[in-house]
């Protein structure tokens, strides 16, 4: 897998439709060596719900995806209530 936050953005929004197709867990390593971390998506999805992590991958976008020019910050991006984007 991919070590950054566009690729967790990309898995993010796609696991719910994943999990329509019947599957129950989805994991990404993150990290390299003793740093090396894994995350659990299925239960991000549980706990974010499928709208508010459907979002993440536009403020991800528009907060410093590796194709698109920085327009703010995560913090705020996230506080400005983005499911209603």
């Amino acid at each position: 897998m991919f070590n950054d936050t566009d690729s967790f953005a990309l898995l993010l929004y796609f696991t719910p439709y994943f999990q329509t197709l019947g599957m129950k867990d989805i994991w990404q390593q993150y990290g390299t060596g003793e740093k090396r971390r894994i995350l659990p998506l299925h239960q991000a999805i549980s706990r974010l719900g499928t709208p508010l992590a459907k979002t993440t991958i536009k403020a991800n976008i528009l907060t410093g995806d590796d194709c698109m020019s920085k327009v703010g910050t995560k913090h705020t991006a996230v506080t400005s209530e983005p499911v209603q984007f």
